[in-house]
């Protein structure tokens, strides 16, 4: 820009160029959105674990898994920040990542859980107690349901027949993952945006993670 006057060069300010250049101060332009490759490794880094916690493996410790899950992701958060060396985390940054522990941790706590039944059913040769915890599990739903239900009762028998069938099992089997799978990806995505607030406006130099 010239001088109309005099013709000479004229400074131009631009306002925000010293605040973009505070990386650790606030969030740079390219930082508003998700640096995907650090945000997977660290998703991966606690989701498997939390994973193999949720699952029945270790049944005492699978007890606990809406803590893990919200445990893992919040330090999964704090190990973004401090390898992205981010200060500022919004919410839905969070969120995100959660939603990716909880995708990771349900898929390896599925799998464990499979696995497991696997071992007890052909390894171990415990088909029959199997099918009776199942079957005894079920007698305890159809009687709890038929407090509450107006069906009659061979409408009720025939229920119980299709679950204690083998298309029934399979159902009640998958119903059970979805159900798991959708509980863990929630308390997951919670435990994202929880850490967004614990760790947000941190000096990333000064994490432990």
């Amino acid at each position: 820009m010239f001088c109309a006057n005099c013709g000479s060069p004229q400074l131009l300010y631009q306002a925000g160029t010293e605040t973009e250049a505070g990386v650790g101060d606030t969030v740079p332009a390219a930082g508003r959105d998700i640096q995907w490759k650090t945000a997977i490794g660290a998703a991966v880094t606690f989701a498997v674990p939390v994973g193999v916690l949720c699952s029945p493996v270790v049944p005492i410790l699978s007890v606990g898994c809406c803590l893990w899950v919200v445990g893992g992701a919040v330090a999964a958060v704090g190990l973004y920040q401090r390898r992205s060396a981010t200060r500022i985390l919004p919410r839905r940054l969070g969120v995100r990542l959660g939603a990716i522990i909880g995708l990771i941790a349900a898929t390896v706590a599925a799998a464990f859980n499979a696995g497991a039944m696997v071992l007890e059913r052909y390894a171990l040769h415990g088909g029959d107690a199997m099918e009776k915890a199942y079957q005894a599990t079920m007698e305890q739903v159809a009687s709890a349901t038929a407090q509450f239900s107006a069906s009659s009762p061979a409408e009720s028998r025939d229920a119980m027949q299709f679950l204690l069938s083998p298309d029934g099992q399979a159902a009640s089997a998958l119903l059970t993952v979805l159900l798991t799978s959708l509980g863990i990806a929630v308390f997951s995505m919670i435990g994202g945006a929880l850490g967004t607030r614990i760790f947000s406006g941190r000096n990333p130099s000064a994490g432990s993670l």
